[in-house]
């Protein structure tokens, strides 16, 4: 699965939408304020769809030229930032997307509001993948140990009585049991033992909502389908709310956790206004070429064309920068703008953005200095 998240995760999602929030404010008389809802309640599903379809170009513009099956799949919130729908706070695809949404609608037999059976699975994955993988990471960076996770699961109300939760802390003690004879550091034991646990935690919800899909599965395959979600209806319930109880209680508070999540945020919202003094008021060719031949004497000046501008928009991938300046790119441009800026943003790994903001902010406060 392809995933587009920006850069420190959630914390990047929420520290992209303040800072398009703040520089593009909502305008209540312009026609068009609705579709800038798409940065400012930026999510990285939108993202992700954007990647795949656009993106990720190959031999044409259809980016990766996934099926409609596959694609309608990806669409876990089948809506708009701008929907009126009240379904799902979150939306699935950007304003940029929507003729290639409606375009799979439309083969599909899907519309705004009504998932493909298969986003159920794939949503069900994403649960199963995070809640065990974070359980993991949290005992490996030492916020946790092997056994505090143990007493946790043990400690909760249906621990006993479920079945799978119980398989599944049974083979792990015994695993760890026998490891423990060895000569082992405790990291090693820890990272041995939560090792074990991801295959049997991943292996039993599988299992469990493969089976749930399979008896629910002419609920999934109506158009009105009412079904939430397939995790809650499977038999692994307990244990993936279990898991992610203990990702928020001994992960995701821990105060090494928050400080990093600030310092992502604010490196993010750094980057973000260095980015745009390249990108907001850039002149493609065209552009400059429709100029010339103009006989408007006055032209607004941006930042953007300065040294500073023009490096910075030159650091941003050309990939991204090609579709942003494509002649067939017809959207608003302060819309290209912030998208082109989105795209920059996502693309990066954590150590990347930190790398290049550094890299950034001491040409960009020279500069500043300088005039």
């Amino acid at each position: 699965m392809i995933l587009a998240t920006p850069p420190f995760g959630h914390q990047g999602e929420r520290a992209m939408g303040e800072w398009f929030r703040k520089e593009i404010p909502v305008c209540t008389s312009c026609p068009m304020d609705k579709i800038y809802n798409d940065f400012r309640q930026f999510d990285g599903n939108s993202q992700t769809f954007r990647l795949v379809t656009k993106l990720q170009i190959l031999n044409d513009e259809f980016g990766l030229n996934l099926t409609y099956a596959t694609l309608a799949s990806m669409l876990k919130y089948p809506r708009t930032s701008f929907s009126s729908s009240k379904q799902w706070k979150k939306h699935g695809f950007f304003y940029s997307e929507e003729p290639v949404v409606k375009d799979i609608w439309e083969k599909t037999g899907l519309r705004e509001g009504i998932r493909h059976p298969f986003t159920y699975l794939m949503e069900a994955c994403d649960d199963i993948a995070y809640s065990v993988l974070d359980a993991e990471d949290t005992v490996k960076k030492g916020l946790a140990s092997f056994h505090d996770l143990m007493d946790f699961l043990s400690c909760q109300n249906k621990a006993s009585s479920d079945e799978i939760m119980r398989n599944v802390i049974t083979k792990s003690k015994e695993d760890n049991k026998e490891y423990a004879k060895a000569e082992l550091s405790p990291a090693e034991l820890n990272d041995m033992s939560m090792q074990m646990f991801r295959v049997y935690a991943i292996a039993e919800l599988v299992d469990a909502v493969v089976i749930a899909f399979k008896e629910n599965k002419d609920n999934f395959l109506d158009i009105n389908c009412q079904e939430k979600d397939l995790i809650s209806i499977s038999k692994g319930h307990a244990l993936c709310e279990a898991l992610k109880m203990f990702d928020r209680t001994r992960g995701y508070q821990h105060r090494s956790v928050l400080k990093l999540e600030l310092e992502g945020s604010n490196y993010i919202k750094g980057l973000m206004d260095m980015l745009w003094v390249g990108i907001h008021g850039h002149k493609t060719k065209q552009q400059k070429k429709d100029e010339k031949l103009s006989s408007a004497t006055t032209l607004p000046e941006y930042h953007s064309d300065t040294p500073f501008g023009r490096y910075v928009y030159g650091r941003i991938s050309e990939n991204y920068r090609r579709i942003f300046e494509s002649p067939e790119n017809d959207l608003p441009v302060l819309y290209k703008e912030a998208q082109l800026l989105a795209d920059a943003i996502s693309g990066m790994t954590d150590s990347y953005l930190i790398a290049l903001h550094d890299e950034l902010k001491s040409l960009y406060e020279y500069e500043h200095r300088s005039k």
